[in-house]
């Protein structure tokens, strides 16, 4: 699916969406700095109930937030500072993606493609212009 966003709004109506119909798994976020990954994230993180403020986790690479009403939760890892994916196995990443109700949301997956599970939901975004976003969304196998 491809979306065009005009707007911040249009961009965190389409995460809302998407979480909407997220149950668990994982979610690649890619895009040049800039993109609009964390603002994807954010609006993500508050349609599924989230309460806490969502940062992008440039400095810590792993924020967890509880899923209000739920048991289960959604990880925030960010690879950005990462050189590969031998430095995400000692960060417990490759646990995380075995959670079975877990929801992870990944800024920068191409830093660790190795070890990335096969079945992704794929979010990559492209910076058209100041408020214009290409948003497109495709499941890999």
């Amino acid at each position: 699916m491809v979306f065009y966003s005009k707007s911040k709004k249009e961009t965190q109506k389409i995460a809302a969406n998407l979480a909407a119909e997220t149950k668990s798994g994982v979610i690649s976020l890619e895009g040049e700095l800039g993109a609009g990954k964390t603002v994807f994230a954010q609006a993500f993180a508050k349609a599924l109930g989230v309460k806490s403020k969502v940062k992008s986790p440039t400095f810590n690479l792993i924020k967890r937030y509880k899923i209000l009403k739920q048991s289960k939760y959604l990880y925030h890892i960010d690879c950005y500072r990462l050189k590969g994916y031998k430095e995400a196995i000692p960060l417990g990443i490759k646990d995380i993606f075995k959670e079975d109700d877990a929801i992870i949301l990944i800024e920068w997956p191409e830093r660790i493609n190795e070890i990335l599970p096969k079945n992704i939901i794929r979010v990559h975004i492209d910076h058209i212009s100041h408020n214009k976003r290409k948003i497109q969304i495709s499941k890999l196998k």
